[in-house]
């Protein structure tokens, strides 16, 4: 419900025209000092009076507020305009005897002078512009440019309310800067997933003179994004700084707050730095996300880093603890069956790389007298033979192999196995050893790669992730719209589905999709072209399992990748 206001509220622009006929009015009986000290007063006894939400909305008020420049405008536009004068009529004096370093002076005062007005020019236009025209302000423009697609984004009302509803919901307020859940609010607005770098700036600057000295402060926040964006916001409480920037901490866990002597380093970075930073991030958000996720939903918590192969042969990389049991009990009903669970990356402990546990299971006892056999029961009488592969970390680029073998019970079985979906090593007492053999000597079954996500930026840094999560497939498809990428390529299910999306050349400004669709043994190749946005749409689909297109749009091209492949063995 709605809280009443405990005062009465002028509107927008009444306000301001109100506050402008007082001062002028009242200024030539009591003195204009004294009449623009009474307006501020009952200014800040109206927001006193209105602790809500402000008419309009926060960010509209910062955009009105952006007139206050032109007090400031103003004053570099006199000063400039006195020193054109002095320069005109200096100008017209006698110069004969005028040496060289009068003209010297002369041009460095006019150089002086033509920044003073340049720059009040450009700030009173900067400040009426943001007022009168906020779809254009640079607080608007800094929320649009981190919306997924700012081409398409929404009106500046829209745009607006997006900022304002996080901040009246969740918003702490820190002086001049409000931290939501989801935004940062200043001079600028900051979306909080996309921060990966901020900094908070108090420095004390001094200017001497020959007669005395100056000090001025500086309180900034500064805040570097997922796309190097520097965003600068200015503080007026040097107490509020530090509790500002542990709010975002907060908010933002996985950002790097940094000091800011080191900021301007970040900032440096190169392409192939920025994206090794970028990987780490998505690394350490990933592993925080797990830890906090899989407690709460051990049942349906999806390992994106875990192969299944089914006894079927069927791959899937979207493993869950159900999926586990649901096979284990096709097995079972079947009479027999072999599946196994193979991590993206091998799992290492002392020396040794573990890379593959695969589960036999079998139901061997007699069902007389029991008609239809509940899971329960077959769980009850049912078998498991479990074999880990594992190999020594040296021994790696000699494909030797060795495994582990444990028979015990369907129950047992069933927890080792959920334990390693987690990546957690079985307990080895009882396991019997195998002998060593090469890759090369092991089952018929095909080898498949795990899933991964490559991505290649315009300057050529590539990158590749086994681990991965839905989140990032959605940095890269927006990474394709806004050109961050050049190259993106997602494989799920094993290696057996793929899609590649090369960015367009001068020549051609398409995108070139290239997807593969198993067709029973066989697994065809097929090509398309596209805008970015239509590619960045597939990869999403394709990514969440929804990628149904119409095949006859598409160019079959299985031969000529077959033919690539031969040349490349």
């Amino acid at each position: 419900m709605e809280q009443k206001k405990k005062g009465f509220r002028i509107p927008w622009p009444w306000s301001l025209i109100l506050a402008i006929v007082f001062v002028v009015g009242a200024g030539y009986f009591i003195g204009y000092l004294w009449s623009f000290l009474l307006a501020l007063g009952f200014s800040a006894w109206q927001r006193r009076n209105n602790p809500d939400m402000p008419e309009g909305g926060y960010c509209l008020e910062k955009t009105r507020k952006r007139l206050s420049s032109l007090g400031i405008a103003v004053i570099a536009l006199f000063l400039g305009f006195c020193v054109a004068v002095y320069i005109w009529m200096t100008l017209q004096e006698d110069r004969s005897y005028w040496e060289s370093m009068e003209y010297v002076k002369l041009a460095v005062g006019g150089a002086g002078g033509l920044a003073l007005l340049l720059c009040g020019i450009y700030t009173a236009y900067t400040s009426v512009r943001d007022a009168f025209w906020p779809e254009k302000s640079t607080l608007a423009r800094s929320i649009r440019s981190q919306l997924p697609y700012p081409d398409s984004a929404p009106g500046v009302k829209e745009l607006f309310a997006i900022v304002d509803k996080d901040i009246r919901e969740n918003g702490q307020w820190f002086d001049k800067v409000a931290v939501g859940k989801e935004w940062v609010l200043g001079d600028m607005a900051s979306y909080i997933p996309r921060i990966r770098v901020f900094s908070g700036r108090d420095e004390i600057r001094t200017h001497r003179s020959q007669s005395h000295t100056n000090t001025s402060r500086i309180l900034e926040l500064h805040i570097l994004d997922d796309r190097k964006q520097h965003l600068i916001m200015n503080m007026g409480n040097p107490r509020e700084l530090q509790a500002l920037l542990d709010c975002i901490s907060l908010r933002a866990p996985d950002a790097l707050r940094r000091p800011y002597n080191e900021f301007g380093k970040w900032q440096g970075k190169s392409d192939m730095e920025w994206e090794n930073m970028l990987r780490e991030y998505r690394v350490k958000q990933g592993n925080r996300e797990m830890a906090a996720f899989q407690p709460r939903n051990q049942d349906t918590a999806v390992n994106q880093n875990m192969t299944l192969t089914g006894p079927d042969g069927s791959v899937t990389s979207r493993v869950t603890p159900d999926l586990i049991h649901q096979t284990l009990l096709k097995c079972l009903r079947d009479g027999e069956g072999t599946f196994s669970l193979v991590p993206g990356c091998p799992i290492e402990q002392y020396n040794v790389r573990y890379v593959e546990l695969e589960c036999f299971a079998t139901f061997y006892e007699d069902l007389e007298g029991i008609e239809e056999p509940s899971a329960e029961d077959m769980i009850e009488l049912g078998e498991a033979e479990l074999f880990l592969k594992t190999t020594a970390t040296g021994e790696a680029g000699k494909n030797l192999y060795s495994g582990h073998v444990l028979e015990t019970d369907i129950r047992t079985a069933e927890e080792i196995l959920k334990d390693w979906f987690q990546g957690v090593i079985p307990n080895m007492k009882g396991w019997q050893a195998t002998p060593m053999w090469e890759k090369k000597e092991q089952e018929k079954r095909r080898e498949v790669p795990p899933p991964h996500l490559a991505l290649m930026s315009p300057s050529g840094v590539f990158q590749s992730h086994d681990r991965f999560t839905i989140e990032d497939v959605e940095v890269a498809s927006e990474g394709l719209v806004d050109g961050s990428y050049q190259m993106v390529e997602l494989v799920l299910t094993g290696g057996y589905l793929l899609m590649r999306i090369d960015g367009g050349n001068k020549m051609d400004g398409r995108c070139t999709v290239t997807v593969t669709r198993p067709d029973g043994a066989t697994l065809r190749f097929f090509k398309n072209q596209c805008t970015h946005r239509q590619a960045a749409a597939w990869l999403l689909e394709f990514a969440q399992g929804k990628f149904a297109p119409n095949w006859n749009e598409w160019k079959d091209c299985t031969r000529q990748a077959e033919r690539d492949m031969a040349h490349k063995k």
